[in-house]
């Protein structure tokens, strides 16, 4: 019994929707991972801020907000805060 060219087009294009779904199903999960990741570093580093300066804990969001923007550089400064070739090598 041989399968016809449509029934072999058939199963192709069913075993393409399974791939795509299982494809769809990885990036999902994919996603999910790094969302929890990046809470999961949010949240440490939140906590570390609030552990070394305690006093920010009382400040609202919008006061956090002020202080963070007027204590860190501008953005174009900031990107190579711990850059190797801006590292002071004491032994020179």
């Amino acid at each position: 019994m041989s399968k016809t060219i449509t029934d072999k087009r058939t199963k192709l294009d069913e075993q393409i929707k399974a791939l795509k779904n299982k494809k769809r199903q990885l990036e999902k999960q994919e996603k999910a991972e790094a969302d929890k990741a990046r809470i999961r570093r949010q949240t440490n580093r939140g906590m570390l801020i609030e552990k070394l300066i305690p006093s920010l804990i009382s400040l609202s969001d919008s006061e956090f907000e002020t202080y963070i923007k007027k204590v860190l550089p501008p953005p174009e400064i900031q990107g190579g805060i711990f850059m190797e070739s801006e590292v002071v090598d004491d032994e020179e």
